[in-house]
């Protein structure tokens, strides 16, 4: 998609898709890592963040679903 193409709600719509995506991804990308150890030393509440990490995608999905539910299908 060019930056010209579609109406400003599909823009908006297809950024927030993206956003969204993004986030979710980086909160598994962090809980693999916790899972495998990477780590940083001296790492304490692993079973806590990973918890807070969920909970960020669970945001995240949500926030996909209720934006197509309202506002689109893509």
């Amino acid at each position: 998609m060019t930056r010209d193409a579609g109406t400003i709600r599909e823009r908006i719509f297809q950024a927030l898709i993206q956003r969204y995506k993004a986030d979710g991804e980086e909160a598994l990308v962090k809980i693999d890592a916790l899972i495998r150890g990477e780590v940083v030393p001296g790492h304490n509440d692993v079973t806590g963040d990973i918890d807070k990490l969920l909970a960020k995608v669970a945001d995240a999905e949500e926030k996909m679903a209720t934006l197509r539910r309202h506002y689109g299908t893509n």
